[in-house]
């Protein structure tokens, strides 16, 4: 092999890694593979928020489309109706029109079911809202907490079968539904889990979304403030592992893969030897 080839091969190798490393993102809650997410082409990826361990966030674009989903419907992650469950993620968002979907489980067409979270203005902050089925009626109607641009906030909504509770940064932001809502909770049966805009591609969102996972649980106070404190821990995979204790079904950390972590290991073992013998 001559050097020019030798250093194409190793390069080939670089971008192979660098591939599997970021896409798709997989999923390594209780669910597996099979609620691994798909990413478009327009999501890129960056420093995430988790403290050690390479962890990546994935970023998006705003335009319609740029999201990740999860293309086959999985009933865990679409409990009935009177089944308690939360769900999890950190947004970072770096533009807002007031209409963002950084995380979305709701059916836009027709009677409108299952949830999802806006982010409003910095000052307002995080919406989350439940749809009740019948047109485009909410059940439940929650806002609370900041939303400031080029920073990662932590937002949690639970639901106990009941009632919603909504907490961004580790406390308590609101549960005490907006009176024009119903109360009453309908399940989606077929939206498909969306990360960046709506079920339909739109309402797009404008920055980073990192750790989304989603839980047959409604997580406890004291659990919320644990994963909220947990993501500065110097301990490598510390908070994912806290995650996967408290039952995450869903988890989408965008770490590095094993296999891409073996292609640079063995790309870097191509240089080695060929500088041994030159």
């Amino acid at each position: 092999m001559t050097r020019p080839s030798l250093f194409a091969a190793v390069a080939i190798l670089f971008v192979a890694a660098a591939a599997q490393a970021t896409t798709p993102s997989l999923n390594t809650g209780s669910l597996g593979a099979a609620a691994d997410g798909i990413n478009s082409d327009s999501v890129t990826f960056g420093s995430g928020v988790v403290t050690a361990g390479g962890d990546q966030t994935a970023i998006y674009t705003g335009a319609a489309g740029s999201n990740t989903t999860i293309p086959t419907f999985q009933s865990g992650l679409n409990p009935s109706t009177a089944s308690p469950f939360s769900i999890e993620f950190w947004g970072k968002p770096t533009a807002s029109d007031n209409d963002d979907v950084p995380v979305s489980n709701r059916v836009s067409a027709g009677n409108r079911s299952g949830w999802i979270f806006f982010q409003r203005d910095a000052a307002t902050g995080w919406n989350f809202r439940m749809y009740n089925g019948v047109g485009s009626g909410l059940g439940w109607d929650l806002t609370g907490g900041t939303a400031p641009l080029n920073q990662f906030s932590h937002v949690v909504a639970t639901w106990n079968g009941s009632a919603a509770s909504l907490y961004v940064n580790g406390v308590l932001a609101d549960s005490t539904n907006d009176p024009a809502a119903t109360g009453v909770y309908n399940a989606s049966t077929s939206a498909p889990f969306a990360i960046g805009t709506n079920d339909a591609g739109t309402s797009g969102y404008a920055g980073a979304v990192d750790e989304t996972a989603f839980y047959p649980s409604a997580l406890s106070p004291a659990q919320i403030l644990a994963h909220f404190n947990a993501v500065t821990s110097p301990i490598a995979g510390n908070y994912q592992q806290l995650v996967r204790a408290d039952g995450a079904l869903l988890q989408l950390s965008n770490v590095p893969e094993p296999s891409s972590l073996l292609l640079i290991g063995a790309a870097s073992g191509l240089l080695i030897r060929r500088r041994r013998h030159v």
